[in-house]
């Protein structure tokens, strides 16, 4: 039964699939020291629903068996070093990947029923209270590593998470070792000065900064520091020597829905109003940051440059 969900998987063009046995994790309590020190700035909603980030069963009372897939989203362009142009995080160049991943794994599921109509079971994809990082860790895709992403050997860190829960119990996989040794190379390059091994403070995260801190001037100790990035940042994946093994996915709703979202001009990006910015962000993930927040993150970069 375990090998034919993990050919499912695959079938349906995940390039993991890892299974775990549903509990409490023992490093799922690391989030609430996480929490009391502040380190998720105003993403109040990581605060909700505490039980059921620790404990899947809380969330799902049938769940037996976690499985996790992986689902690459690299593509082959690079972001421009010339300050003229913003950056915009590779993974928002495509389509929204919630809703791909959604309807894979509601295929996934019902192809597990078939098996057996007995199964039942919850898909989560980034937007529930689940801490999928430590269940793709649990479940072998790979290790979370300096940066905090899960990192694999094969891949590096270009992929999405998906989760999907079932009332089965299967062979689960084991965790497998931290590759990342004595590298620094994520902490040394991030220019707000983010990261700690293994410990990210989201106040000081570019990523946050751009996306999550909504409707506020960016602090004025990060102004300066953005590097150009107006939606989210790649610099603790881009460096990260792992990432050498990274190939373009074939899925094709991940590559840019349009090639000037890979290295728009600054002033062209200011010059939009909201029309053609719903227009031209339309069905990506920057579409979450709203028209006035965006604007705001250019506005910033802007300023910086032009010091």
């Amino acid at each position: 039964m375990t090998a034919k969900v993990k050919q499912i998987g695959l079938q349906l063009g995940f390039q993991k699939v890892g299974i775990a046995k549903a509990r409490k994790l023992d490093r799922s309590e690391y989030l609430l020291q996480w929490l009391m020190e502040g380190r998720h700035g105003t993403m109040h909603y990581m605060e909700n629903y505490l039980e059921k980030r620790m404990d899947i069963r809380k969330l799902y009372p049938d769940a037996r068996s976690v499985i996790v897939v992986a689902h690459n989203y690299y593509t082959p362009f690079k972001h421009s070093e010339d300050k003229r142009f913003a950056k915009i995080s590779r993974y928002a160049w495509g389509k929204d990947y919630h809703k791909i991943i959604k309807k894979k794994l509601k295929i996934f599921l019902r192809e597990l029923k078939h098996l057996d109509p007995g199964i039942d079971g919850r898909l989560f994809v980034d937007t529930a209270p689940v801490q999928e990082r430590l269940w793709a860790v649990e479940a072998g895709l790979g290790w979370q590593g300096k940066n905090t992403n899960v990192i694999s050997r094969e891949t590096g860190s270009f992929f999405f998470l998906g989760i999907l829960v079932i009332n089965r119990e299967l062979a689960y996989d084991q965790p497998i070792q931290d590759y990342c040794g004595n590298c620094r190379a994520c902490i040394d390059a991030c220019p707000t000065k983010a990261l700690k091994p293994y410990a990210l403070d989201a106040r000081r995260c570019i990523s946050y900064l751009t996306i999550e801190f909504w409707d506020q001037p960016i602090p004025s100790e990060f102004a300066d520091k953005l590097n150009n990035w107006v939606f989210g940042c790649d610099i603790c994946q881009d460096v990260c020597p792992w990432n050498r093994f990274a190939r373009p996915t074939e899925e094709k709703s991940y590559f840019p829905v349009n090639e000037r979202l890979v290295n728009p001009p600054l002033t062209w990006l200011a010059s939009l109003n909201e029309d053609e910015f719903k227009k031209l962000f339309k069905k990506t993930p920057v579409m979450r940051t709203k028209y006035e927040n965006f604007m705001r993150n250019v506005k910033t970069v802007l300023n910086s440059i032009r010091k």
